[in-house]
């Protein structure tokens, strides 16, 4: 039984976010609050928030863990909830992992509990907008470049990658995600998703400088190992998408 409450902060990415979960379960501690660490940045109360560093090997473990306990499909339930809009997301994903370990699968069809009420209805939004952004999809060419930009609720970005890179009318592109700091970049046969939440990007950039400012950074300098853009999940980016 958890005896400690604590709040902890994460680098904002799933690996992280599930180091957060292996620390507060293997030291039987409770978690009070759980958030990004970006979203602290400049708070008067953010020296109370420890922060738990990303290791892509033991959320990989821990991951694969879950799987053993509780199976695919709240493997799924996990990821997709993280993509989702929630406004206690961090925590909601912590309960379900708590009970994915004690109950098994089977807590993947308890619409009875109301945090996976929340999370059943959260993923059927994001599906739902997912599908929905694909076909109002809109681009205009900078320069030999397809850009387009977003602004959906839930992180839809990951799932709607390979329907964008699939497109045959799009060759070289930019697809930029405003809300959640995301950028799909494809040029000849690489593409990635950068997250550039540290960046300074002004919330209203036009096409034009949005191409102008990213396209010669990203893949002429391109990003340095360790640089403060991250590529997000890694390990489990296969899963964060869908057709």
């Amino acid at each position: 039984m958890a005896h400690l409450l604590h709040d902890f902060s994460y680098d904002g990415t799933l690996e992280g976010l599930l180091c957060v979960f292996l620390r507060c379960i293997s030291s039987k501690v409770m978690p009070l609050d759980i958030r990004p660490d970006f979203m602290l940045e400049g708070r008067d109360f953010r020296d109370r928030y420890i922060f738990v560093r990303s290791n892509p090997g033991d959320a990989d473990r821990f991951y694969r863990y879950l799987g053993s306990c509780a199976g695919a499909g709240v493997q799924q339930m996990i990821i997709d909830c993280f993509l989702t809009s929630l406004p206690r997301m961090e925590l909601d994903l912590y309960d379900l992992v708590c009970r994915a370990i004690r109950f098994g699968g089977s807590v993947e069809e308890d619409y009875g509990d109301e945090t996976m009420k929340r999370i059943h209805f959260a993923i059927r939004d994001l599906y739902r907008e997912s599908h929905s952004m694909i076909r109002a999809l809109e681009f205009r060419p900078e320069m030999g470049v397809h850009v387009t930009q977003i602004n959906p609720r839930n992180c839809v970005l990951p799932l709607i990658r390979n329907s964008i890179l699939g497109n045959p009318e799009y060759d070289d592109l930019m697809a930029y995600d405003r809300r959640h700091r995301l950028l799909l970049l494809r040029t000849g046969a690489d593409d990635d998703i950068l997250d550039i939440r540290h960046l300074p990007v002004p919330r209203d950039i036009n096409s034009a400088d949005l191409y102008e400012t990213f396209w010669p950074y990203a893949f002429k300098v391109r990003f340095p190992p360790g640089d403060a853009i991250r590529r997000r999940a890694e390990s489990l980016d296969p899963l964060w998408r869908i057709a």
